[in-house]
């Protein structure tokens, strides 16, 4: 899977979580929240990532702002490690650290947890304080209100997207026309093929690649990520969460290893390298920007988030003998029967209030300010690859118009919909190896579309039923294993 979109990895629960010192239950706090007093005290504990990186970017601005709120933070540092359920770790965390405030990576999960009933709606405290949602992107409000049945339970201060980057300079030379936006797969691989195939080394030039550094591109993944990619866009699916079934062997994935492999065959879309990442010898940051094919003026196309801008900026005061890149941006290939929707376009980073929380007010004060219009200024320059929900403050950067980022609507229909169902294991690794092998037996010769996707379908579903059962084994035995809640200290 890519991550892009992500970086991480799709479909994740990451969380942000505030706790009131006195957090011990409680009823559901009522609709109306009290403002704060000047002089009244409040407590708040935090879990983050990382502390230094919430006071940097959030922390020292809301204490400053809100000196009577004390903040305290608790490291997240190994959420993930060992092959973890992060969604089952997420709500771990909630139980024992007993949150006022979550901050939601998974849209699903997102949606879950306000249809449960734990999260506090904010239509009516958004109203109280008259905070502004208007100059928030109507498609991040709308999102919102439908993971909530029409109401609002969170708030996300940005949202991820994609763009199609590419370089002037080689479109100019090679007298090919510049991309449109809302382009089709197939537009954008006839322009891919229209620049010339036959340089060597360092003067060999690609029309397109699905990622731009080839530092450790595996030609299995490389063919892997770009059929995924195609079929993204068509809102295909590799698995039915709520069946338990790989759905791959499908027309529409047909199609997309079809155009995969012929676009991989061509020589004008990189296909990847031999490389081989050699663990002994570390490589440093300006290693990797060399291997970066459009940072080095070798690349017409590619699609990458915003995070992008920052990386071509580093590059251009870092690799002095390069020129540097004359970019610009369209939208990301679209699907033709429906070009107003991307699935590259996601919520990020969705802020909530527990709905039992003991200390709704300081955690509301929080949820606002990261979502307010001052934060958003603050955080203009932001190279984290998210786009602001507050477009006003994101127009440009470098000069150029960031429209494509924000043209296109997210679509519900989706390659990560309901991700949070699928066991972790299964997208881990081994159903990433094995589509990959399969493709690129596609490539050689040695197989057809349809056996390959006849073997990826079967042994797709052999995989997830092992790593379902492998997970269903270990909830329960962890189940098995906890210890009874304490109950609440008065």
């Amino acid at each position: 899977m890519k991550r892009n979109r992500i970086g991480l990895t799709a479909g994740l629960a990451v969380a942000v979580l505030i706790a009131g010192c006195n957090s011990g239950g409680g009823d559901k706090p009522s609709k109306t929240l009290k403002e704060l007093g000047k002089d009244e005290k409040a407590s708040i504990k935090v879990v983050y990532w990382d502390k230094s990186y919430f006071f940097q970017q959030y922390g020292n601005l809301f204490s400053a702002k809100f000196p009577n709120i004390d903040v305290q933070v608790v490291s997240m540092q190994g959420f993930y490690s060992d092959g973890k359920d992060p969604d089952e770790e997420f709500k771990k965390l909630v139980e024992e650290e007993k949150p006022d405030v979550l901050m939601f990576q998974s849209p699903d999960m997102f949606e879950k947890w306000a249809n449960d009933g734990k999260l506090y709606q904010l239509d009516d405290v958004i109203r109280q304080d008259k905070f502004d949602i208007e100059n928030i992107l109507p498609n991040v409000v709308e999102q919102i209100k439908a993971k909530g049945n029409g109401n609002i339970y969170g708030l996300a201060p940005s949202f991820y997207s994609q763009a199609l980057f590419y370089n002037k300079d080689l479109f100019e030379k090679h007298g090919v026309p510049l991309p449109k936006n809302k382009m089709s797969w197939n537009e954008v691989l006839d322009l891919a093929k229209r620049f010339p195939k036959d340089g060597q080394g360092d003067n060999r030039i690609y029309g397109f690649a699905e990622n731009a550094s080839y530092a450790f591109s595996d030609k299995k993944q490389v063919a892997f990520q770009m059929m995924n990619g195609i079929g993204a866009t068509s809102g295909l699916s590799f698995v039915d969460p709520d069946k338990g079934a790989v759905t791959i062997q499908s027309d529409g994935w047909k199609e997309a290893l079809l155009m995969t492999v012929e676009a991989l065959k061509s020589g004008a879309v990189f296909a990847g390298s031999d490389e081989k990442f050699d663990p002994d010898k570390p490589m440093m940051m300006e290693d990797h920007m060399k291997k970066d094919l459009f940072a080095n003026g070798r690349l017409a196309m590619t699609v990458g988030g915003s995070y992008m801008i920052g990386s071509l900026q580093r590059a251009k005061e870092t690799l002095k003998d390069v020129t540097p890149v004359n970019w610009d941006i369209v939208t990301v290939p679209v699907d033709p029967k429906n070009p107003e929707v991307s699935n590259s376009v996601s919520l990020s980073g969705l802020f909530a209030v527990n709905a039992s929380s003991s200390n709704p007010r300081a955690a509301w004060e929080l949820v606002k300010y990261i979502n307010s219009e001052e934060m958003a200024r603050l955080l203009t320059k932001s190279e984290d690859g998210a786009m602001l929900s507050r477009t006003a403050y994101a127009k440009e950067r470098e000069g150029r118009s960031m429209e494509p980022f924000y043209m296109l609507k997210m679509n519900e229909n989706n390659l990560y919909k309901n991700y949070n169902k699928i066991p972790y294991e299964f997208f881990y690794k081994p159903f990433n190896e094995l589509a990959g092998n399969e493709i690129q037996s596609v490539i050689e010769g040695k197989k057809s579309v349809d056996d390959a996707l006849k073997t990826i379908q079967e042994k797709g579903q052999e995989i997830y039923i092992k790593a379902k059962q492998e997970q269903d084994a270990k909830n329960a035995k962890e189940g098995k294993d906890q210890k009874p809640a304490e109950p609440a200290k008065n």
